[in-house]
């Protein structure tokens, strides 16, 4: 019988931590060029992304992430998310794993900063 317990808590275990691991958004350490590795998605503002662009991003504000994604967004490779907080990076990923099974990094912008 505890052989049983101990496979439904390695199990949940298991589960538990698949669960944090969808949740995490990695911040994205400069090694390349990113417009090679990465689908860039600036997920700013208009008025903030025209402001201080990001090299070869696609502007897509957070409010219109989950339409773009289940029309016309087709990318293969891993997606970078162009943010102003941590905050918003968190919800565009876990909208981008629902329909996509990738690796989310993220950069943080601030105003005003060059990139």
């Amino acid at each position: 019988m505890t052989i049983l317990y101990g496979f439904v808590l390695l199990l949940l275990l298991w589960y538990g931590y698949q669960v944090y691991k969808r949740s995490i958004v990695k911040p994205y350490r400069e090694h390349g060029d990113p417009e090679l590795e990465f689908c860039i998605i600036d997920i700013r503002d208009y008025i903030s992304a025209y402001r201080s662009p990001y090299p070869g991003a696609e502007n897509i504000p957070l409010s219109y992430l989950p339409r773009v994604l289940k029309g016309r967004f087709d990318c293969q490779d891993d997606i970078l998310v162009v943010t102003d907080n941590k905050r918003a990076a968190k919800l565009a990923a876990k909208m981008i794993r629902k329909n996509k099974n990738t690796d989310v990094y993220y950069v943080n912008s601030k105003e005003g900063s060059t990139f």
